[in-house]
């Protein structure tokens, strides 16, 4: 698939950028030891190991926009280490908050070496973001630029904390709107993707408006992407995600799907579904029910349409670039495997 041909081929450019901020950073050990577990790098006894690292795919989009507008990758680099730091450490407080025990198939770092040092590990990423931003300079970008792009991943990590709020602050309630979920997962999931591409076309690019295009190619395809999400998280297969059978439905997460049919679906439906979403835990016939009423109200349908259409936006922004080269061609192929992903 051309897609994961894609992140494949930049996930050991980003990795190796990374590993440069890492360099001076010796003692204590185990501190950058267990963010390197965390990025992928160590196993649980923190000793090298070839796994799964994530998909890396906002710095491939950062790379990938700064190379469609220069043809190089070499200043954006940096950037896009900062960008996969930033993603990470916010993942790593994440699973504190939400008490997950496993992401990515293995242990979540609170759960191997408790909650403080958790957050301890993901506090120093956040700093070693900023410090991989910093080595912008030595790759010969101005300091104007360097000013410019630390304000857009500090405005969008107090952006992505705003996301976190709200979703947290939705978790105990039932009266939850489109709109405010839309809103929610903007700010929480879609910022960080719009600074990838907004990034890398500030730092090719003195053109305004190319640089708003891709930005808002950005924007809409994270929100798509997070849509896909919540469609995986009902109804893909558990050997595609490695989690239960509507492992969303069982967390009695409040997705896009769920809310559609808290909205939409027939008047005794939405009152069996609040009924069945205010009990502390869900049968696997209570599941059964609420996927037959998803089902009935045509959640399925709604949510992949409405990925679409962001898709289709996204897609026009990076149309009205006026550029068509490789690259381009290359985040296109991007843009469709995060769209048309089961995992």
């Amino acid at each position: 698939m051309k897609g994961e041909e894609l992140l494949n081929r930049h996930l050991d450019m980003v990795d190796e950028e990374i590993k440069k901020v890492f360099e001076s950073r010796t003692h204590p050990a185990q501190l950058y030891d267990m963010m390197k577990y965390h990025l992928g790098w160590l196993d649980e006894d923190l000793k090298k190991v070839e796994q799964y690292r994530g998909k890396r795919f906002r710095p491939t989009l950062c790379l990938l926009v700064y190379n469609a507008i220069s043809g190089v990758y070499d200043k954006a680099l940096p950037a896009a280490a900062a960008i996969e730091l930033i993603h990470n450490f916010s993942l790593i407080h994440d699973d504190i908050e939400d008490m997950d025990e496993e992401r990515r198939h293995k242990a979540t770092v609170w759960k191997l070496w408790g909650i403080s040092q958790a957050i301890n590990v993901g506090d120093g990423m956040h700093v070693m973001a900023n410090l991989a931003a910093l080595r912008m300079a030595d790759q010969g970008v101005t300091s104007e630029k360097v000013v410019e792009v630390l304000r857009i991943l500090n405005e969008t990590i107090i952006t992505l904390c705003e996301g976190q709020y709200l979703d947290m602050s939705f978790e105990d309630r039932l009266d939850i709107t489109l709109d405010m979920y839309l809103d929610m997962i903007r700010r929480k999931t879609a910022a960080l993707v719009e600074a990838s591409t907004w990034i890398g076309a500030t730092l090719a690019t003195e053109d305004a408006s190319k640089v708003n295009n891709f930005r808002g190619f950005g924007r809409n395809i994270g929100l798509a992407f997070q849509i896909i999400d919540d469609i995986i998280g009902i109804w893909e297969k558990a050997e595609q995600t490695g989690k239960p059978k509507a492992s969303d439905v069982r967390n009695r997460k409040k997705t896009l799907p769920i809310l559609f049919a808290l909205e939409k679906a027939k008047e005794s439906d939405r009152k069996t579904l609040k009924e069945l979403y205010s009990r502390p835990r869900l049968t696997d016939e209570d599941v059964e029910k609420v996927l037959s009423i998803l089902e009935s109200s045509g959640a399925y349908e709604f949510s992949k349409k409405m990925a679409e259409d962001y898709e289709r936006t996204a897609l026009q922004e990076l149309a009205e670039t006026g550029i068509e080269n490789e690259a381009i061609a290359d985040i296109k192929a991007l843009a469709e495997f995060l769209i048309r992903r089961k995992y």
